[in-house]
């Protein structure tokens, strides 16, 4: 059977959502599934050869040894590390940019990805409330929460994706965790998973690192495909034996 398209989310940013994108493609990889990558949606991107480039998308490119363009992964670039509308608006504080409808090119390319591949994973930029962009008129009808702004959220619904929440372990996380897992999903986008990432390095992992997953999961119902340590070396050969040894997919 063919598996599902996922939109991965996590509860902020830097939990760690490239690198278990990444993971969970070479994991599909390794099963002989033709995966697609996407991060729609890059913000504080750096100048290259005159273009806005995403070292993250591009890192994803290279790690999972996909051959799509870059503009295909990562259609939209921002320079500020904003929220996407926050550095829209920023860049053209006055006049039609400030406002510009992104989906066309986002939804465009993703149905290229689709076309191309058994299964595209889909990366969100920050958590599922961050702004995206203003709300537009064919938008109508896709929004699950009452805000005057389209969300990542708005765009999980959009392509009615299994979500998958990234997160950290650390003390705080479970009020993260289960807030973000409270967002409204509107069928057939539903939440599917959580996998915990330390993103950072772990001198001593206490209680509260011990505990959480096991609490969260009991909260919220969902499954742990998976806790994914500290990674020093982002290393293909390392992260395919984390794929298979921290990852467990349903």
């Amino acid at each position: 059977m063919q598996p599902p398209s996922l939109f991965i989310t996590g509860t902020d940013t830097g939990v760690g959502k490239t690198v278990v994108t990444a993971l969970l493609a070479l994991r599909l990889q390794a099963q002989g599934i033709n995966v697609g990558v996407m991060k729609p949606f890059a913000t504080g991107c750096c100048w290259e050869n005159g273009g806005l480039v995403s070292e993250d998308a591009q890192w994803l490119k290279e790690i999972t040894g996909v051959t799509d363009d870059l503009s295909l992964i990562n259609p939209i670039r921002l320079e500020e590390p904003l929220a996407p509308l926050v550095a829209a608006r920023r860049l053209a504080s006055q006049g039609p940019a400030a406002h510009r409808d992104f989906m066309p090119e986002v939804m465009a390319a993703y149905q290229e990805l689709q076309r191309r591949h058994e299964c595209v994973l889909v990366e969100g930029v920050g958590g599922l409330l961050v702004p995206l962009q203003e709300q537009q008129n064919g938008d109508a009808g896709v929004p699950s929460l009452k805000l005057p702004l389209f969300t990542c959220a708005d765009f999980a619904n959009l392509l009615g994706l299994p979500v998958v929440v990234v997160a950290r372990r650390t003390l705080g996380t479970i009020n993260h965790t289960a807030l973000t897992c409270q967002v409204p999903l509107r069928p057939p986008a539903h939440f599917a998973g959580l996998v915990f990432c330390d993103a950072h390095p772990v001198e001593t992992e206490d209680v509260a690192m011990q505990t959480s997953p096991a609490i969260i999961a009991e909260m919220t119902g969902l499954t742990i495909w998976g806790t994914v340590p500290y990674l020093p070396d982002l290393s293909n050969e390392i992260l395919n034996r984390v794929a298979q040894e921290f990852l467990v997919l349903p």
